[in-house]
């Protein structure tokens, strides 16, 4: 007596009609929309997290059962109702990587000009190419020049920059596939009025800066993997501190433009406050490449062909 098999994956238990009914249900465009989980990190809010996946904050709240929306917890999972996310577009040459709070993408990529950095600052739109690094890996002093021309404050003043601030500004650059680094506050002088008594800012040792294309949130947790520095996240301003320091200290700093620091605790060696930051933090938005006041044209990177700045022979080159 033969015995026929079913064949793999038919059930006859189940009518063939109500599979293919379940079939075309789960290829159908609705079944595109779905709940998805989000993990709470360091500096989330329920405001900037709604607005990442395009949904109202009452629709986490309600799907979530909170009454108060200012107390997450760092690893809290937060269901977010009716998402459609587009698939992360991974820039070239990067790699894919699964974080808390992010999308798989870290944004990491070969650097296209090792050891340069690609510099804009956003008050003056001033650009250089700045070379940080000579063959015995040193920061050339004329980089060191430029750097601290590029670094002054509003007022014309300006302050030597620590060489290691520099070469830590090169590593980033690097691990970012060489992407332009925008410039939002360099050197401060000492006010009476800053919210802490020592800032890195006034001795040329910190500055306030993005990476075009590049979350900050990316930027903050690569930071964070450098050896002594101090790295500030302010997630309703526009930039990441960073400062070279003897040991580490990471802060958030919750408060907007005008107000008063509100930082996650109270010893975790904040160096600044957001409203400290006043000469380009009206930037809103990170730029879109446009020429600067010395020429109308763009390389195939999207940088401006030329600059407002005079740049040293060897620590820094006209932009290509």
């Amino acid at each position: 007596m033969v015995v026929a098999r079913p064949k793999l994956g038919y059930r006859p238990d189940v009518p063939r009609p109500r599979i293919l009914g379940l079939l075309i249900a789960l290829l159908s465009p609705a079944a595109a929309q779905a709940d998805v989980t989000h993990v709470v990190a360091r500096g989330h809010t329920l405001d900037a997290i709604a607005h990442r996946y395009h949904v109202t904050v009452k629709a986490i709240l309600d799907a979530n059962h909170l009454k108060d929306p200012r107390h997450l917890r760092v690893g809290q999972f937060l269901v977010i109702p009716g998402v459609n996310p587009p698939a992360p577009r991974l820039p070239a040459g990067a790699h894919g990587t699964a974080a808390p709070g992010h999308a798989a993408v870290s944004y990491a990529a070969r650097p296209r000009t090792p050891g340069v950095i690609h510099i804009k600052r956003l008050a003056t739109a001033e650009e250089v190419n700045l070379r940080v690094g000579d063959r015995r890996g040193r920061v050339p002093p004329t980089a060191l020049r430029t750097a601290e021309h590029l670094w002054r404050y509003p007022n014309g003043l300006t302050h030597e920059i620590d060489s290691r601030l520099l070469s830590l500004l090169g590593i980033v650059s690097d691990h970012f596939g060489s992407r332009r680094i925008e410039i939002v506050s360099g050197f401060r002088p000492y006010s009476p009025t800053q919210y802490t008594p020592h800032s890195n800012h006034n001795v040329g040792h910190a500055v306030d800066f993005r990476v075009e294309g590049v979350p900050n949130e990316a930027v903050r947790d690569f930071c964070r993997t450098l050896h002594n520095v101090g790295v500030g996240y302010y997630p309703n301003s526009v930039f990441v501190h960073l400062d070279s320091r003897p040991s580490p200290a990471y802060w958030v700093d919750y408060s907007r433009p005008g107000e008063p620091p509100r930082y996650d605790s109270p010893n975790s060696g904040a160096d600044e406050g957001a409203s400290e930051v006043t000469d380009e933090v009206h930037a809103s938005a990170p730029s879109e490449p446009r020429p600067t006041a010395a020429t109308s044209t763009q390389n195939s990177w999207g940088w401006a062909v030329g600059s407002n700045v005079t740049p040293a022979a060897e620590g820094a080159t006209a932009n290509p």
